[in-house]
């Protein structure tokens, strides 16, 4: 009967997905924006919300979102949105000697990074807390207390920093193997900002559409096209029925995965 169904499914075209528990499954429905500690790669670290961290946890080491090939033993990684760091362990765990630069917005979440990478005693990795924006000087930052703070408004806010900006061209003046973009709606106008993507190779975006604004995903994909990007796209938040219920996460009614590469 295995057999059967699974031969049925190849022929559809369809992928059985099974489906690997999380070692963080007790978090999920504890209560939120506690900080405490846990156990990741066998060393301690720092969380600022349990139920943010299960799902990055199983999006970044489960479904290995940002798992990407390198001919370098030492790739050179740009992280905008590291966040507490679940990300760079990630990365250090797939490639020990990479070079990385970490770059977290929220201050109050830039501390429990700055933590979790002291205490992991990695080399080649820097660490900036800054909004990558594609304005110099300052912004005012709308902190969620977990990984959904952004310079949009944010409704359920639990408070607002000024905080100092870094362009993206700052962080690409060398040769990039990898950039994960994660910033919670600024990555439109960040890209499109961007001159630098010719030191890019591989990309991760994660591109979010608010409700009642204009969806710019096409200005997105137009700037990686016009640098010799192929893109593929991943639903990471959607409606079941879009065009008859609208559903919001955060005031989003979309989430998308990009990845992108140069073609050879």
């Amino acid at each position: 009967m295995k057999s059967f169904v699974q031969g049925l499914f190849n022929r559809l075209g369809l992928k059985v997905i099974k489906y690997t528990p999380s070692p963080y499954e007790n978090l999920e429905k504890q209560p939120r924006y506690q900080k405490k500690k846990v156990q990741l790669l066998g060393r301690d670290f720092k969380i600022a919300d349990s139920f943010s961290f299960f799902h990055s946890y199983r999006e970044i080491f489960i479904d290995q979102i940002y798992k990407f090939n390198s001919s370098s033993e030492a790739p050179v990684i740009v992280d905008c949105g590291a966040n507490c760091g679940t990300s760079i362990l990630y990365f250090k765990d797939i490639y020990p000697k990479a070079n990385i630069i970490g770059v977290e917005a929220d201050p109050n979440i830039f501390s429990i990074l700055e933590s979790n990478i002291r205490s992991a005693n990695y080399e080649d990795v820097t660490l900036l807390n800054k909004a990558v924006s594609k304005e110099a000087g300052t912004i005012d930052f709308f902190s969620e207390g977990a990984d959904g703070g952004r310079i949009h408004p944010l409704e359920d806010s639990q408070a607002k920093f000024e905080v100092e900006c870094i362009k993206l061209d700052q962080l690409l003046e060398e040769p990039v193997d990898f950039l994960k973009i994660d910033i919670e709606g600024a990555e439109t106008e960040v890209i499109c900002d961007a001159n630098k993507l010719d030191n890019v190779s591989q990309l991760f975006i994660e591109y979010h559409s608010f409700k009642d604004t204009e969806q710019t995903l096409g200005q997105i994909l137009d700037k990686l096209t016009a640098y010799g990007f192929r893109y593929y796209i991943h639903t990471q938040f959607c409606s079941q029925n879009p065009l008859v219920e609208k559903s919001l996460q955060l005031g989003m009614d979309l989430q998308l995965n990009i990845y992108a590469h140069k073609i050879a």
